[in-house]
């Protein structure tokens, strides 16, 4: 298979393959092809070995060779098995972990190769979410995790992605706020050490996001369900008004330094597990 053709094939599962969130979705995909039970995939092509392969552009180098041999010593170990519902050898994952090396060495091939291809097309770090929380809609810049943020064009010309993301924060921590006040208005705490709680205010939020170079928003609801005097479970639901409003912000951009704040839905029994 090509190097175009190997393109054209993702394409198709995914048009939107040349895009932040693109690139960054099909290299998660390729950290998930040994466990594709556990994971939702954008290219699902990615299941044939044929593409794979081709995706890290394997030759017929003797170091190559050894790859693609410790790979096909044990063919019923690639996930294509898994996904199509039929058992493999009980005893294959043994080969399978013991080859990790080989996996992780054709990872790497893909991921440089994926951080080349957006440079040569220019293509941005950062791309634009569009969420809903409270019935107020919202757009922002987010860093795409797996992907590389230009500092430069494939010209060379100065891209500091960075600074777009700097100039988010005092939207996003606006759009946090003015979500706390609506009625009925959330409880505000800032989330310290072991988890714990610290109710805190509008002001100590904006002094905090004066500081940050970079900042994050979510929500997130669940129906819970009481199986015992002392236990409960979950799954994730989508409310109008939601359990929890999160707003991450990041003091550096190494992440070496990070607050957290949560703004919680003012019924308590919403939210059992902080009662």
């Amino acid at each position: 298979m090509s190097n175009l053709s190997v393109f054209q094939t993702l394409r198709q599962d995914n048009p939107d393959l040349f895009t932040a969130a693109g690139l960054s979705a099909l290299l998660g995909d390729c950290l998930c092809v040994k466990y594709p039970e556990h994971h939702k995939f954008t290219y699902p092509s990615l299941l044939n070995l044929d593409v794979y392969l081709a995706l890290a552009e394997i030759d017929n180098s003797i170091q190559h060779q050894k790859i693609i041999h410790l790979i096909m010593a044990n063919p019923n170990a690639w996930p294509a098995i898994v996904k199509s519902g039929r058992k493999s050898d009980p005893n294959s994952g043994k080969l399978f972990y013991a080859d990790y090396g080989a996996w992780l060495f054709l990872y790497y091939r893909i991921r440089d190769k994926v951080y080349q291809l957006q440079k040569n097309l220019n293509i941005s770090g950062v791309s634009q979410r569009h969420i809903s929380i409270r019935d107020r809609l919202f757009s922002f810049p987010k860093e795409e995790a797996l992907v590389l943020m230009l500092h430069s064009d494939a010209c060379g010309n100065i891209k500091d992605e960075r600074t777009i993301l700097q100039n988010a924060v005092p939207e996003i921590t606006n759009y946090f706020l003015k979500l706390v006040e609506i009625s009925p208005a959330y409880n505000l705490f800032l989330v310290g050490e072991n988890n714990k709680k610290i109710p805190t205010t509008a002001v100590e939020v904006e002094k905090a996001a004066s500081k940050a170079v970079k900042a994050e928003i979510d929500s997130q609801s669940y129906n819970w369900k009481k199986i015992s005097p002392k236990r409960g479970e979950s799954e994730p639901i989508d409310l109008l008004d939601p359990d929890e409003i999160h707003l991450c912000l990041h003091l550096d951009w190494d992440n070496n330094e990070v607050l957290f704040f949560e703004a919680h839905h003012p019924d308590k029994s919403r939210c059992p597990w902080a009662n």
